[in-house]
């Protein structure tokens, strides 16, 4: 099938050097780099001034940071490499700013000016070229000012807003977004999936000017509707002083339930990824959203020394593909055995008979396994009622992981 253009991929924020993430890209193979829809990447806003303001009893310093919950951001330099990426390979990059907590200066300042600058800042990325941008403000949005700024910009709503279904995705075009990243819980509701589809296309015939799409994060092992994850979102912006992950607060949160070794979700339940056990099901999807998003901006770092490259990876037999398409294309299942990331060019197996042998002892092959990756289609999470997950990993029920 069609993959050109399929794949919202993260720039690796937390990495140390300038020409590391260009080095991979460049690297990777053409088939993969045409797959990648675009690069997002974060960056703060950040404006301090003195005055007393009107819900001040005094002057005051104002430091006003506005950006991105995952506490990281790529350097100048990482953002110039960035640009460059997008001159020689076509390949669109992205600003994000999901943070839903806005400050109150960038709407109330006197004469306006913390919002000025933000637009000025933000105008800076734009005239270097950047034509895509996530953006938590839907205050911002509906005055409709930021697009009559920046005609050429595509606007995309963050994940965070928690878009899940077809009347808000409606919503939220009318607001003035082009690309609505769907909420997480999508990834196991088809039923909604198809009518957020059946509505993008009603908006499209009745506003053909506008370039609308649906972006779906199929993998950030995120516990559905996980009750840390807003209070998550407004702790994780002070990641580079104060790790979240091991403070005292993030020590009772997702490291209980996910593998001490790797970090990934103990069972299915304990994520909202997609697993996509056969092309088909990878392919019914598809045909529903419009563009897949891997999460990866805190990845861990990995020293490449300029010999790296983005690839697909299977890490239990070190194996590797050089694209998406590999895995249809030579049926190298289960699909979302393979996870992106950043690989140094070691001799990797590649053979697709001998890739195939070492997964087809997988449980998800088994048809145990292809039973639980149609109800995870479907289940929209309800675990108490079910305990599927628990039962075809051979574990006891489990009611509230959050009880663990």
């Amino acid at each position: 099938m069609e993959l050109e253009k399929r794949f919202s991929i993260a720039h690796f924020d937390s990495w140390p050097g300038d020409l590391t993430y260009y080095e991979a890209i460049s690297n990777s193979s053409p088939e993969f780099r045409r797959e990648i829809h675009d690069i997002y990447f974060g960056k703060i806003f950040r404006c301090n001034y003195r005055e007393q303001e009107q819900w001040d009893d005094r002057q005051k310093l104002h430091e006003v940071t506005y950006g991105n919950v995952m506490g990281v951001e790529a350097t100048d330099a990482q953002v110039a490499q960035l640009f460059r990426i997008q001159s020689e390979f076509g390949i669109q990059v992205s600003l994000t700013i999901n943070q839903l907590n806005v400050p109150v200066e960038i709407f109330y300042s006197r004469g306006d000016r913390v919002a000025r600058d933000f637009i000025e800042w933000l105008g800076g990325y734009y005239d270097r070229g950047l034509r895509s941008c996530t953006l938590a403000n839907n205050h911002l949005m509906r005055t409709g000012m930021l697009r009559k700024m920046f005609p050429e910009m595509t606007w995309k709503n963050t994940v965070n807003q928690q878009v899940t279904t077809a009347q808000q995705v409606i919503d939220y075009l009318y607001l003035g977004y082009d690309t609505i990243q769907l909420d997480r819980s999508l990834n196991r509701n088809l039923g909604e999936l198809r009518r957020i589809r059946r509505a993008v296309e009603t908006f499209r015939l009745k506003h053909p000017e506008r370039n609308v799409r649906t972006c779906m994060l199929v993998w950030e092992d995120c516990l559905p509707s996980c009750p840390f994850k807003r209070e998550h979102d407004d702790l994780q912006p002070y990641h580079r002083r104060v790790n979240y992950w091991k403070s005292g607060p993030g020590a009772g949160t997702c490291s209980r339930w996910r593998d001490s070794a790797t970090g990934k979700s103990l069972l299915p339940r304990a994520g909202n990824n997609c697993y996509w056990v056969t092309q088909q099901t990878f392919q019914e999807y598809a045909a529903l959203v419009d563009v897949f998003k891997f999460s990866g901006r805190l990845t861990e770092y990995t020293p490449l020394s300029g010999d790296g490259k983005l690839q697909f990876g299977w890490s239990a037999r070190n194996n590797a593909v050089s694209s998406f398409g590999e895995i249809l294309n030579h049926s190298l299942l289960p699909v979302s055995a393979w996870s992106l990331g950043a690989f140094k060019m070691a001799p990797f197996e590649r053979n697709p008979e001998k890739i195939r042998r070492d997964l087809s002892g997988s449980l998800w092959l088994t048809d145990a396994g292809l039973k639980l990756e149609e109800k995870l289609t479907t289940c929209r999470s309800q675990c108490l009622e079910c305990h599927l997950c628990e039962r075809t990993f051979g574990m006891p029920d489990i009611d509230s992981l959050v009880a663990i």
